[in-house]
């Protein structure tokens, strides 16, 4: 009786092994891929806030909508707005080039954002002046009493200075301020920071 159940038992211990994982499997450096820097940014970039006509979304990293207009974050490249938010197709009006931009949020004609390591705000108004985006111009740039810089806190965040993917090996970005993109290529010797 206790052959047999000791039989049993043995049975069921081998069933249950399961295999080992090799470790190379996991191992992103032996897949021989790698991540490096694309484009990056300096500390005097982000000052540069530009009022441009529209352009193709890239990378959504946040959206707004209220009555009358739509925000979008383009990740790291700026904001786009739109006119008639509830339309199936919304109208787009303008793109401001805020660099290194991932949040925001907009309260009473002013617009709160990350800018790199810094909150920013801005003043945007006179939205319902440009009629539609042909109208876009430096001139509604330029008018103080439309768009401005309002006020900077330096130094409250810190920028992602690493790609989004985790488990991996990327060129370490000690020569750049702010890495807004990653380009993955193969590899030949394993890089020096893992994420």
């Amino acid at each position: 009786m206790y052959k047999i159940l000791l039989l049993f038992i043995l049975l069921i211990g081998i069933s249950s092994c399961q295999k080992f994982e090799s470790f190379q499997e996991n191992d992103p450096s032996y897949a021989n891929e790698g991540y490096f820097i694309k484009t990056s940014l300096s500390e005097s970039d982000l000052s540069n806030f530009i009022v441009e006509k529209p352009i193709p979304i890239d990378q959504i990293s946040d959206m707004y909508v209220d009555e009358k207009y739509l925000y979008v974050a383009d990740y790291a490249k700026g904001m786009h707005i739109f006119k008639n938010p509830k339309d199936v197709k919304p109208e787009p009006l303008l793109f401001i080039n805020i660099p290194a931009l991932r949040k925001f949020t907009v309260k009473d004609g002013f617009i709160i954002c990350d800018n790199g390591n810094d909150l920013i705000s801005f003043k945007i108004s006179g939205l319902n002046l440009i009629g539609n985006a042909s109208q876009v111009t430096e001139a509604f740039a330029a008018n103080k009493a439309n768009f401005g810089l309002i006020n900077r806190k330096s130094n409250l965040f810190s920028f992602p200075n690493y790609p989004i993917e985790r488990n991996v090996y990327f060129e370490c970005p000690d020569s750049v301020d702010f890495v807004v993109e990653w380009e993955k290529k193969v590899i030949d010797k394993k890089l020096n920071c893992y994420r």
